[in-house]
């Protein structure tokens, strides 16, 4: 499929959000084998760890990590926590796999012209922190940061700072897409219309203190996260009522757990993601050409 050439004023948004990262990998399969591909990509989380194979063009490799690797051992455990400091074990997912399960296009993607952009949630400020693939001399250290979790992961240090789950403080970051310029605004979410967060349960709240009780300003930013991301809702849904950004999401409440271990519930989240993409794509490139 030959690549479809847009003006480049348009910016690939991913939300992240664990397990359901399927739906991404769904939704980014189907562009790539579409030729579809943008000059700016920004993720959040999971939606960090999907856009990385969008940039090395490997299709299905998503797939494999969201519906294959969540039951490997090595990649996803409690005791991971315990003796990596995070369930997710981001140095085997990076370093280790490519070289052997799972090939990488390493030429592909340290060639790509594309600006790849990840968030992280920063300890000390309790601000988000961009953090851009060429200008980041730790960048695969900011990608594991934007996507630790909270109380499942310690901290990550990051040219000297302190950083934890990007969605903390910015989930879907189509407030900096536009701040970079990008006019025109894809935005893959992993959640349903109309889903808003419900504030961190006490247990949450006596963890995260427990953990990080020395970092005030991510402890508030932490309380206020299902504010937050209900406000920058409200605002995507009127963007997207105006014709300003073009929505791609779950037709139904994803049934996955953010560290989902079922194959059949992932896998038939997979497939949503394409179904949803598949169905739009004509949608999408009218969007686009306008």
């Amino acid at each position: 499929m030959t690549d479809r050439t847009f003006p480049y004023n348009a910016a690939l948004v991913l939300q992240g959000g664990g397990a359901r990262g399927a739906f991404t990998a769904g939704v980014l399969d189907v562009l790539m084998e579409n030729g579809l591909y943008f000059p700016y990509v920004i993720g959040t989380s999971a939606g960090g760890l999907n856009a990385v194979n969008y940039i090395s063009r490997d299709i299905g490799r998503s797939k494999y990590v969201t519906t294959v690797m969540m039951n490997d051992k090595k990649f996803l455990s409690l005791r991971n926590r315990f003796f990596r400091g995070t369930v997710f074990n981001f140095a085997y997912l990076f370093h280790t796999v490519p070289k052997s399960t799972l090939p990488f296009n390493f030429g592909e993607y340290n060639s790509s012209p594309v600006e790849f952009v990840v968030v992280a949630t920063c300890l000390e400020d309790g601000k988000p922190h961009y953090f851009k693939k060429g200008k980041c001399k730790e960048f695969y250290k900011a990608l594991a940061a934007s996507a630790s979790l909270p109380i499942a992961s310690n901290p990550v240090d990051v040219e000297g700072l302190h950083y934890l789950d990007g969605g903390v403080t910015d989930a879907v970051a189509f407030r900096h897409a536009f701040e970079e310029g990008f006019q025109k605004l894809i935005v893959v979410e992993t959640r349903q219309a109309g889903y808003r967060k419900k504030p961190a349960g006490k247990g949450k709240m006596f963890l995260s203190k427990l953990l990080y009780g020395k970092y005030k300003k991510f402890i508030q930013a932490y309380r206020q996260q299902s504010a937050t991301y209900n406000r920058d809702m409200d605002e995507l849904d009127d963007l997207e009522r105006q014709g300003k950004i073009f929505m791609i999401r779950p037709r139904t409440a994803p049934n996955v757990k953010i560290a989902e271990k079922d194959s059949d519930k992932l896998i038939a989240l997979y497939e949503q993601g394409r179904s949803v993409a598949e169905s739009r794509l004509l949608d999408l490139i009218h969007y686009l050409e306008a």
